[in-house]
């Protein structure tokens, strides 16, 4: 009996020695992969996609037989022991690569806390996050990685359904790398789903501009589309009836004002408005919500006043809000935008080029 109750103790005390690996500063510059070296890993991923993992975990041992230092096959590795169950060796892999200088140390990262994760250590999970930014920031070789780190943070902060927190880390790599898109999506969703109306839709309205017509992005064209949705209108007397959330919270800056007049920015106001369709009604709307946010003097010293409102006030300056409108139309589910879209081919390429090469003015 002693015996067999040996091997699981062991086995525990080892689990826990490997869960309990604190992470350090990288130091260690990784090898490049020589080209039949990347063929492996294209292998391996190949094999790990068709679940066959122990064959692809084969080829990923084969490429470090050859080149201990690549970070990549390191990655691969750790991933595919993650992803095939086997923990403890996903996680020391992973801490393995954690000490190279590479382009996939967050993504070893996010594998550790992962592993904590789902063995139900979120604490733990998230206190990987904490000390690998902590040993990062202030390094300005590292700074690149700090974005994905927050980003990381942000949506382990989410599945916990810690939205504050997740918020906060969704800001700060925002602050780090305004061109990196999964932030601002993140962002909009938990903007969305915390009342913060008009700061989801200007998160989402960033994120659209990096990337266009995917998945997420049509998520994010929907959430435009519903800020922007007309309020409705009484039966009886044809009057918007529009409703003030005295809830919405604030500490992102007061949009009382902007959710009074929402539901009204899509509908007809006047004559010139009746002979307008409702894309050109809705593009109109995205530009006066600009217009309007732009010229809000109490939202500078604000996250969205120093991020998102530089962005789209200058979108607008540029003319680029009405090609950037009917992208959203379009990405959303209205096919009609697509005529527009392709006769202004020109104008949408110019947008997008634009929008990725943006960055926001120097503080």
């Amino acid at each position: 009996m002693k015996k067999i109750l040996f091997i699981p103790v062991i086995v525990i005390t080892l689990f826990s020695a490997t869960l309990g690996q604190k992470i350090a500063k990288p130091t260690l510059t990784p090898k490049p992969l020589t080209e039949s070296q990347s063929k492996l890993i294209q292998q391996g991923t190949a094999l790990h996609d068709a679940k066959k993992y122990d064959e692809a975990i084969a080829k990923y041992e084969e490429v470090l037989a050859q080149n201990p230092d690549s970070s990549n096959a390191i990655y691969e590795l750790a991933m595919t022991l993650y992803t095939k169950g086997d923990k403890v060796k996903a996680m020391e892999t992973a801490n393995r690569g954690s000490k190279y200088i590479s382009d996939e140390l967050p993504l070893l990262y996010g594998v550790m806390a992962s592993v904590l994760d789902d063995m139900g250590k979120p604490k733990e999970a998230v206190k990987i996050y904490h000390d690998a930014i902590k040993i990062l920031e202030g390094d300005k070789q590292f700074t690149t990685y700090l974005s994905s780190l927050h980003y990381n943070l942000g949506v382990t902060y989410v599945q916990q359904k810690q939205y504050s927190e997740a918020r906060q880390e969704l800001k700060r790599a925002v602050a780090y790398d305004f061109k990196y898109a999964s932030p601002h999506y993140l962002l909009s969703v938990v903007y969305n789903g915390t009342k913060y109306k008009v700061p989801a839709f200007l998160a989402a309205s960033r994120f659209i501009s990096l990337e266009y017509n995917t998945t997420r992005s049509r998520a994010a064209a929907g959430l435009i589309r519903d800020v922007l949705k007309s309020a409705p209108k009484d039966p009886k007397t044809g009057n918007i009836n529009i409703f003030l959330n005295l809830d919405a919270p604030k500490d992102e800056g007061d949009f009382g004002m902007y959710e009074l007049f929402l539901g009204t920015l899509t509908a007809v106001k006047d004559e010139k408005d009746k002979n307008k369709t409702e894309n050109e009604m809705f593009v109109d709307a995205i530009g006066t919500l600009i217009a309007l946010i732009d010229e809000d003097q109490k939202l500078k010293s604000t996250f969205v006043g120093k991020n998102y409102v530089p962005f789209v006030a200058e979108m607008k300056k540029k003319g680029y809000a009405e090609v950037f409108g009917y992208m959203v139309l379009y990405v959303s589910g209205t096919e009609s935008a697509m005529t527009w879209l392709k006769a202004n081919d020109a104008k949408l390429g110019e947008f997008l080029a634009w929008a990725k090469a943006y960055q926001l003015p120097t503080k």
